[in-house]
């Protein structure tokens, strides 16, 4: 299903909403109009104590950059990098007054925002990585916090990948971008668990899906042989005829071409997220999978909040950045995964019911023809799921055979971990994987009948392979990994 924006077609519309529209917003709205942030007093925000702002040559892109800093020079430092929209910065303007009181804020339009100049250029994460990299060196000594949201998030966490030494601290709000662009509401609206999302499941796509659908549909008469719109951003004549130059259209088509598998776990620095529990852009999901695999990760869920919290909840995001950045910056060594302690004898088996719910420990868990089954924080030596359809979320499996068997099935997994002589084995089933470990003594996964994978920001480990998984697979029967 579509929606429409005024003068523009209903999938390239998604780019001029997406990770800029507001909370509360109809998704109608487009990114860049007039916000509250926006609207607040510039004359307020230029009398902050420390308050100074230039325009600057962009490193690695060229033109010019606004750049903002206000609060002590001498304080600790703190990095915020916005999303999308035309708000650039001033998306920070509302908990800005209160940052500046303790820290040494610095904030920028990132290049092709705001007040930076806009051009059509590769607006690529890596790019924008380096930019930042060469920008923030003459104004911030020593390591510093980095604060990112919606896209801001997935950048800066590549940067925290890329330039560990530089962050202190890594704070993510409603990061956006990172899961596979195959992977959103509808699979679950599909599967029949559309009551399990409340606010979520709606018929609009994610921002991933329909960015992509848009750049497929353009491209056809273009590049007939060539369906991949990653060709789109390497050439400066297919950005301006595809994309119309659009930064904001090409940055979101590079954020969701990104693979953030390795930098997920590239990260040192501790890590605070905070998620909307009603964000219908970016995906509850990549919250759990961000306080799973990111180094001494806390989520903090903000109930009733949308995309934009700064926007709409300006108080409980002080309260968040302010007790983040308080907290110890140090990391604890990493936990060696061990086997686990004698698990319960009990069994969990759900047989022709709509609805159950599993979580603790269990010996083993089987599902015959569930559907709207969920398993949560559940720790068991085997799972089996026949005819069923189902969400899995932070379970982990260790098995001596196969850690978890999947039939003739739907099932969306996050954030889980799976062991054992096969991690999984999967037959005429539908399967969408975010943030889930595989490993196998023999294989990770095991074809057993023709079946789909949706994979996010996954890993694969065996003897056959090593790998960050992230894509759409369809493998023959009988494969491995």
């Amino acid at each position: 299903m579509r929606f429409h924006v005024a003068g523009v077609s209903p999938l390239l519309g998604f780019f001029l909403c997406a990770t800029g529209c507001r909370t509360g917003a109809s998704t109608g709205d487009i990114a860049g109009a007039t916000s509250p942030a926006a609207q607040l007093d510039e004359e307020g925000i230029r009398g902050l104590a420390g308050y100074r702002s230039e325009l600057v040559s962009a490193p690695v892109f060229g033109g010019q950059v606004f750049v903002m800093e206000a609060g002590e020079a001498s304080a600790p430092a703190v990095v915020l990098v916005h999303g999308l929209g035309e708000s650039a910065c001033r998306d920070w303007y509302p908990v800005l007054p209160a940052l500046a009181a303790r820290y040494h804020v610095v904030a920028l339009d990132l290049p092709g925002f705001g007040r930076s100049t806009h051009a059509n250029e590769l607006y690529s994460p890596a790019r924008y990585a380096e930019f930042m990299h060469s920008l923030l060196g003459p104004r911030v000594k020593g390591a510093f916090n980095l604060v990112g949201h919606s896209m801001g998030g997935a950048l800066s966490l590549l940067y925290a990948a890329r330039f560990p030494g530089d962050v202190r601290r890594l704070l993510l709000i409603d990061a956006a971008g990172m899961l596979h662009r195959k992977s959103y509401v509808g699979f679950a609206v599909d599967s029949g668990l559309d009551h399990l999302l409340g606010p979520l499941a709606n018929p609009v796509k994610d921002l991933a899906t329909m960015a992509w659908e848009s750049v497929s549909t353009a491209m056809g008469p273009i590049l007939p042989a060539s369906p991949d719109p990653a060709v789109v951003l390497q050439s400066d004549a297919l950005r301006a005829t595809v994309l119309g130059g659009n930064p904001t259209r090409i940055a979101a088509l590079a954020v969701i071409l990104e693979n953030f598998g390795p930098a997920i776990a590239g990260v040192r620095a501790p890590a605070w997220i905070l998620w909307g529990s009603n964000d219908a852009i970016a995906s509850p999901r990549m919250g759990l999978v961000l306080q799973a695999r990111l180094p001494a990760a806390r989520l903090v869920v903000l109930e009733g909040s949308g995309h934009d919290p700064m926007a709409s909840r300006p108080a409980a995001v002080e309260k968040f950045l302010l007790e983040a950045l308080a907290s110890p910056a140090s990391v604890p060594l990493p936990e060696v995964a061990a086997p686990f302690p004698a698990l319960p004898a009990r069994k969990g088996r759900c047989e022709r019911q709509s609805g159950a719910r599993f979580t603790g420990d269990y010996s083993e868990i089987e599902l015959v023809g569930c559907p709207n089954a969920v398993l949560r924080d559940v720790r068991t030596a085997g799972l089996r799921i026949r005819d069923s359809y189902a969400v899995v979320e932070t379970t982990r499996v260790i098995a001596p055979g196969v850690a978890i068997e999947v039939k003739d099935s739907r099932v969306e997994i996050t954030a889980s971990d799976f062991a054992g002589n096969v991690a999984l084995e999967v037959e005429g089933s539908d399967l969408d994987l975010a943030g889930v470990n595989l490993r196998g003594q023999r294989a990770a996964v095991h074809i057993g009948g023709s079946s789909k994978l949706i994979v996010s920001v996954s890993h694969a480990d065996s003897p056959i392979n090593q790998r960050y998984l992230h894509g759409v697979y369809e493998f023959d029967i009988g494969a491995e990994l």
